[in-house]
């Protein structure tokens, strides 16, 4: 999905107008209007765009990383400069450094922090001499007798003797991009929710594992500890039941 059809489509699911937003973020309507129709000229400035779509999609509770990074490969592909920085947050932080002062030290102070110095030593110096002379006055303690070595016979009988292992349908789902998952284990719904990038979920099954994505392309799938190929295109919706194989 582009910038402003994710944008405006999580305002109209909150049931927020753009006046809405503009009193809760500060941030004018036409330029909420302009972010979400992709009329970057309205603004001024790539440095506001990239500061308006921050503030916008934390509001509504989107990651803002991914779309400042495509809004950014859209602005480079019309060969226009983008500013990492705007230029007078830079000025502000140059403003607000502290000037270094010289540390000086003078002579009483240097005197005092000597005399410290020597009774720190002191008192080491007798507790370690009293924590020593505990040791030696502490009779040794007995040592438990150890157990007979385990033969090759005992350990193979053991072995046969255990039950085997039940095996488990393991899966991790990481998230790229944002996505609406819905995860059935053994016939329960475990998650059914938005997995937003950077959000990683764990399921663990005996027989089955279903999954429903409506943004395939931006979930990774990781099954019994090996990755899967993407399921599906970005904003694909695929479902996929794995099943356990003995």
């Amino acid at each position: 999905m582009k910038i402003g059809e994710i944008l405006r489509t999580e305002r109209e699911s909150k049931g927020l107008s753009l006046a809405d937003i503009e009193k809760e973020t500060k941030i004018r309507a036409k330029y909420i209007q302009a972010l979400e129709e992709e009329n970057y000229d309205e603004i001024p400035g790539a440095a506001y765009c990239m500061g308006f779509l921050r503030n916008y999609a934390r509001f509504l509770e989107i990651d803002p990383d991914p779309l400042v990074y495509q809004f950014r490969s859209q602005v480079e592909k019309t060969n226009q400069s983008v500013p990492s920085v705007p230029i007078d947050v830079e000025q502000t932080e140059k403003k607000s450094q502290p000037k270094s002062v010289p540390f000086r030290l003078s002579t009483k102070k240097v005197k005092a922090f000597f005399g410290f110095a020597v009774f720190v030593v002191f008192i080491f110096s007798i507790a370690f001499v009293f924590f020593s002379n505990m040791e030696r006055d502490t009779p040794p303690s007995e040592t438990p007798p150890s157990k007979p070595p385990i033969s090759q016979e005992q350990e193979i009988d053991k072995q046969k003797a255990a039950p085997p292992a039940e095996e488990k349908i393991t899966m991790q789902l990481v998230g790229n991009q944002r996505c609406w998952t819905r995860v059935t284990v053994d016939g329960n719904v475990e998650f059914e929710g938005n997995l937003n990038s950077g959000e990683t979920k764990d399921f663990e099954a005996k027989d089955s594992i279903q999954l429903r994505l409506g943004n395939a392309g931006g979930v990774d799938v990781i099954y019994n500890g090996k990755k899967e190929s993407p399921l599906g295109n970005p904003g694909q919706v695929v479902e996929k039941e794995y099943l356990r194989t003995s």
